[in-house]
């Protein structure tokens, strides 16, 4: 007879997914758009919003509400940021980026499940500007920053994510994606993930030559064009090479 473990608290199962749909959305969001995304009933969404918001996880703003994630996010978030050594060494890197270029800058790293967290960002003070949000989660298929970390995982990984895709034309066009990405050394995607939005990143790696996450860069196409796009590429992959020593990566050939 199999054992079973101990039983699940819903009401928490369920504030976890409310804020796991919170950090998905790129704005605040609806009662109405968590009740169709989530299947719980409105009541429950809302004794869930109400009660996270009273403790800070949660900001509620407009009328009729919207809500997003708060700032005690970052506070609970801290500890993990603190141990993650790349979030910490990234910053003075991703500063400076951010002032070469004028653009959003971020930094991802690996999630659970095969996924990608941005883990910083900071916003271009542009008035058109793209950004994701930190906190964000996405599958490593989707976007510049999730291939960019991706094409250089190791080779179970990536015939793991590759299996999970049922669709042969998107599989095809996934492992081209990485094949061109491990060749340039960068990824860059034209409104893949939001309309209008180019993004380039570039992979960051450990001391073992392990990749950890990738540096980002995003804007609207009508700006990131011509001489402004390879500067920015230039100042990108400046950066990841910069994190990348920072943590003790020696590339193959300086290391021969």
């Amino acid at each position: 007879m199999v054992e079973k473990g101990p039983k699940l608290n819903r009401s928490v199962e369920r504030a976890v997914d409310v804020m796991a749909a919170l950090a998905r959305a790129d704005r605040p969001v609806s009662v109405t758009d968590l009740e169709q995304s989530l299947s719980l009933s409105r009541p429950t969404l809302y004794r869930i919003l109400y009660t996270l918001e009273k403790k800070h996880v949660v900001v509620s703003v407009g009328d009729p509400q919207r809500f997003s994630l708060g700032a005690r996010v970052v506070e609970l978030a801290r500890p993990w940021l603190g141990d993650n050594a790349i979030a910490a060494i990234s910053q003075p890197y991703l500063a400076t980026l951010w002032n070469e270029t004028d653009e959003t800058v971020a930094l991802f790293v690996l999630g659970d499940l095969n996924t990608k967290v941005c883990v910083q960002e900071l916003q271009s003070r542009q008035a058109l500007v793209f950004t994701r949000g930190t906190g964000i989660v996405e599958p490593l298929t989707i976007g510049s920053s999730g291939k960019a970390i991706l094409a250089f995982a190791n080779a179970d990984r990536i015939g793991d994510i590759l299996d999970e895709l049922e669709d042969v034309d998107i599989r095809a066009n996934v492992e081209r994606d990485l094949a061109a990405i491990r060749t340039d050394g960068y990824s860059l995607t034209e409104g893949e993930v939001i309309k209008g939005a180019v993004a380039i990143s570039a992979p960051v790696f450990d001391r073992t030559g392990t990749v950890q996450g990738a540096v980002a860069l995003y804007g609207p196409e009508a700006r990131l064009t011509g001489a402004h796009k390879t500067r920015c590429l230039d100042c990108l992959l400046a950066a990841a090479r910069h994190i990348s020593a920072a943590m003790g990566h020696r590339p193959a050939a300086a290391a021969e």
